[in-house]
């Protein structure tokens, strides 16, 4: 009886204290997307529909973990692909006070191509790996950072998604 009234006791806290804290972020944002492929460069460009959730945990004081899930459109021009993204990050917050905190953080993420826009030759699944940069004030929330494709998104041929992204968040 006593390990279940502890058992409750300290879920109770845990419970608690993730409430008291804003785990969770909606965002919006922009990415510019390039691609490395053989031979051919095509053009960047910014893509503006991207939205997402994510949540983020601490491990210790410094240092926290998020995962989030997103629509994003990402390609280059006169090709505008959507995908669902999944992504996992660590992240050290090295400047850190009652209402700011800015950190770094880095982790993979997984893309799902939802919206092929007329391409032949695709895949629909991608991975890569993410760095970035992410402030917070009070409830809002800035992260930039660069995503690096790992996987070819076209059958033939070298064909890596990368870019640069923006996020605004508010957390509740």
């Amino acid at each position: 009886m006593r390990r279940i009234l502890f058992l409750a006791a300290f879920l109770t806290m845990v419970v608690m204290s993730a409430s008291a804290q804003k785990n969770f972020t909606v965002w919006y944002g922009a990415n510019i997307s390039s691609m490395s492929t053989d031979g051919t460069s095509p053009d960047s460009e910014a893509k503006f529909l991207n939205i997402g959730v994510d949540y983020t945990a601490p491990i210790c004081n410094a240092f926290d973990w998020s995962v989030g899930a997103a629509y994003t459109t990402k390609g280059c021009k006169d090709w505008d692909p959507g995908f669902i993204q999944i992504d996992a990050n660590a992240g050290w917050n090295f400047l850190k006070n009652d209402d700011f905190k800015l950190g770094i953080l880095t982790g993979p993420y997984a893309d799902l191509m939802v919206v092929k826009d007329d391409a032949e030759g695709e895949k629909t699944f991608s991975m890569g790996w993410q760095a970035g940069a992410k402030a917070t004030y009070k409830d809002f929330s800035l992260k930039v950072g660069y995503e690096f494709g790992l996987t070819n998104v076209f059958d033939d041929g070298k064909s890596k998604l990368n870019g640069v992204y923006f996020r605004l968040g508010y957390s509740f």
